[in-house]
């Protein structure tokens, strides 16, 4: 019984012996080892959890991914699916001499900001603007008689809605 460790790839020949002098007996065996196929997952990424379906793609094509938020093995990503946080996929791809690697990327999920326009309000038929502020404040505001600083100018009858837009330091939007 032997034991061969391989450190590269290549062909090895083992020659096995058995018996001495003129009744001695051997065969060879020639063993090749492939190197493992070159794998990447891609960079580290990040998206709001409104997002909607992403597609992640690693390198070679056609591999396999696994992890939390996938939909499928071809990498269709939901945020929505996977939660809050950061979460490792894994992608796999074994060549055609059945070898098999792994490589993996982060994808860090980022919830919405919580946002408040505050109170509903009932204000008179009168000129001069009101001030609106929302919460966090650097959002924008949007709506009819309304500018994107949040001056809301009061003159005509109805009601008018006032949206409140606040985009935080990670692009999610709320």
């Amino acid at each position: 019984t032997g034991t061969y460790t391989v450190t590269t790839d290549g062909d090895f020949e083992l020659i096995y012996s058995y018996g001495s002098g003129n009744c001695l007996t051997s065969d060879t065996v020639v063993i090749t080892v492939h190197p493992l196929p070159s794998v990447n997952a891609g960079s580290d990424v990040e998206f709001c959890i409104d997002e909607g379906m992403q597609l992640v793609t690693g390198s070679p094509a056609g591999g396999a991914w696994t992890g939390v938020g996938l939909t499928s093995t071809s990498g269709d990503f939901d945020p929505l699916l996977a939660g809050v946080g950061t979460h490792t996929l894994y992608y796999s791809y074994t060549n055609s001499n059945f070898c098999s690697n792994v490589d993996s990327m982060l994808v860090t999920v980022n919830p919405l900001p919580t946002v408040d326009a505050g109170n509903d309000t009932i204000l008179c038929n009168q000129p001069g603007a009101v001030q609106f502020n929302g919460t966090p404040a650097g959002g924008t505001w949007t709506g009819p008689n309304m500018n994107p600083a949040g001056e809301f100018d009061p003159t005509g009858v109805g009601i008018f809605d006032a949206v409140y837009s606040f985009t935080d330091p990670n692009g999610c939007t709320n």
